[in-house]
C-alpha cells in the first residue's frame, strides 16, 4: 500500500487554499486538486508494507507531540507541471522535526525519499504554463495533527484515505482532520 504521513489543513484555511488554486489556476491553467486532496507532506513512504505501516505509525504517534504549532504559507511557484503554495522561508523548527521523523522512520525499518524536505501544498496539477514564483498573502496554518494517509492511484487520480492519525497535546479538539474523511 502506498502511504505517506501529512497535516490536513483545518476548514478555516481550506477556504483560502481554494481561492488560492483559482486565482493560480488563471495565471498557469492546470487542474485543481479536490479539497479532500489538499496536504502538507510530512514523509512520503510509498510501497509499505503492513509491519512497516505499524513503524510509521508508532513514530509519528511520537513526532506528534512536538509538531511545530504552525506554518505560514506566503508564497507560490512551480515545478514541473506543478502548482504550489508553502513558505517563502522554510521554518528551520519544520525542517528540523521533519528531518528527526524522517531518521526515526529509517531506524525502523522504514524507508522515506531521499529527497530535502521542502514544506508546500500542491495546488494544481498539469499546468499549462510555469507559474511565476511570488508572494501571496500570508496564511497561518497551524498544525494540529500527524495523519497516515493511504495513496491509491485511480484513473481519475490519486485518491487519499486516513488510516490513523495523532494531535499534539495542545491542539484544538475536534478541528484539523476533518478535510480527510471527505472522499
Amino acid at each position: 500500500m502506498r502511504a505517506f504521513l501529512a497535516c490536513l489543513p483545518p476548514p478555516d484555511c481550506l477556504a483560502a487554499l481554494q481561492a488560492w488554486q483559482a486565482g493560480l489556476q488563471e495565471c498557469a491553467g492546470g487542474k485543481p486538486l479536490p479539497a479532500a486532496q489538499l496536504h502538507l507532506t510530512l514523509a512520503f513512504l510509498g510501497e509499505a508494507t503492513p509491519l512497516q505501516l505499524q513503524s510509521a505509525a508508532d513514530c509519528a504517534e511520537r513526532a506528534a507531540e512536538s509538531l511545530p504549532a504552525a506554518l505560514v504559507l506566503d508564497a507560490c511557484g512551480s515545478w514541473r507541471d506543478l502548482g504550489w503554495c508553502g513558505p517563502r522561508r522554510p521554518p528551520d523548527d519544520l525542517n528540523r522535526w521533519a528531518e528527526r521523523l524522517r531518521a526515526d522512520l529509517r531506524a525502523a525499518g522504514v524507508a522515506t525519499d531521499g529527497r530535502p524536505y521542502r514544506p508546500h501544498v500542491t495546488l494544481l496539477r498539469g499546468l499549462a504554463r510555469p507559474l511565476p514564483a511570488r508572494r501571496l498573502p500570508p496564511l497561518v496554518w497551524p498544525l494540529e495533527e500527524v495523519v497516515l494517509l493511504a495513496s491509491e492511484l485511480r484513473a481519475a487520480g490519486a485518491c487519499y484515505r486516513r488510516l490513523d492519525g495523532w494531535r499534539r497535546p495542545d491542539a484544538r479538539p475536534g478541528v484539523a482532520g476533518a478535510i480527510a474523511r471527505r472522499e
